[in-house]
């Protein structure tokens, strides 16, 4: 008996799916050469490796490429909307400061004057980009503490507790590195306050709710500020 053909799509997702984290394993691998150079068995080094957002999400991508996932889920394509949001940026500028000068140098003008093809599209890319990076950056920090880690979360009830566990960890390297993040998680914050405290909240809503939220948002502050120092020249 032939087998369906959703089972061959589902074979090609996967496949796809692992190209693009191993494609971003290698992209952040590359960034983080250029940073800090050859790995060292040192404390230094791995402090400053620690504190890098491109060894966060390198390592993010080497936890989703190496996990085994049977079908593609809404979770193995959820997670790839941080890489690809900066993958989009990344080439862009790449575009814009390698590509088009080296392979297609514009020629030099008499009097200086006329603007090329050449300048005209790098001028665009970069208006472009300035534009809708703090966009993008908001989106991905929204994607990743409002779907990402809500989906995740929903592991629970299958005692998927790992990826949980690594995620809240990268969660709280990134409230303290993304002034995006700490705002994502701001908004959330003072829409849950709204909703569930007093004088606000709802009165149908039953005080034991209100304490929990209470309870639960502590708990959740004190592992954000555990063991992280906030660096003075915090990355986005």
């Amino acid at each position: 008996m032939a087998p369906p053909a959703s089972t061959s799509l589902q074979e090609r997702l996967l496949a796809l799916v692992k190209v693009t984290y191993f494609g971003a394993m290698l992209s952040y691998g590359v960034v983080l050469y250029k940073s800090h150079g050859i790995p060292q068995a040192s404390s230094a080094y791995m402090r400053k490796l620690v504190m890098d957002e491109n060894a966060q999400y390198f390592l993010l991508a080497v936890y989703w490429f190496i996990s085994n996932p049977i079908a593609v889920t809404l979770l193995s394509l959820v997670t790839l909307i941080p890489f690809f949001t900066f993958s989009t940026f990344h080439a862009l500028g790449y575009v814009r400061t390698n590509i088009i000068p080296n392979i297609f140098p514009a020629a030099t003008s008499n009097n200086g004057t006329t603007v090329t093809w050449q300048a005209k599209t790098q001028q665009k890319i970069k208006a472009w980009t300035d534009k809708y990076y703090s966009v993008a950056m908001r989106f991905v920090a929204h994607s990743e503490v409002t779907v990402i880690a809500v989906r995740l979360l929903l592991g629970v009830f299958r005692l998927q507790l790992v990826p949980i566990f690594l995620f809240a960890q990268f969660l709280r390297f990134r409230y303290h590195l993304s002034s995006y993040t700490r705002q994502t998680f701001t908004e959330l914050r003072v829409r849950f306050d709204s909703l569930l405290l007093p004088p606000t909240a709802d009165p149908r809503i039953p005080p034991v709710i209100s304490n929990a939220y209470n309870v639960a948002k502590i708990w959740v502050s004190k592992f954000g500020e555990a063991g992280v120092q906030r660096q003075p020249a915090a990355a986005q």
